[in-house]
């Protein structure tokens, strides 16, 4: 395998390589940044409002 390909850059995109791992790593990190910004479906705080309430009471049962 030749290693010389590892540090080519693509013409036009300063600090992009072609090595086929750098542009995964670019398209995973683009996908991770978009899921980041989503909103957490109002479904899903319920759900976790429910769980902290049962967790306080069973907390509360094993105190007594």
């Amino acid at each position: 395998m030749d290693n010389s390909n590892r540090n080519r850059m693509t013409p036009g995109l300063p600090g992009v390589s072609e090595n086929p791992n750098s542009q995964i790593a670019l398209r995973l990190r683009s996908f991770y940044r978009s899921i980041q910004e989503e909103d957490v479906p109002q479904r899903f705080l319920d759900l976790l409002e429910k769980l902290d309430a049962a967790e306080q009471r069973f907390n509360t049962r094993a105190s007594d």
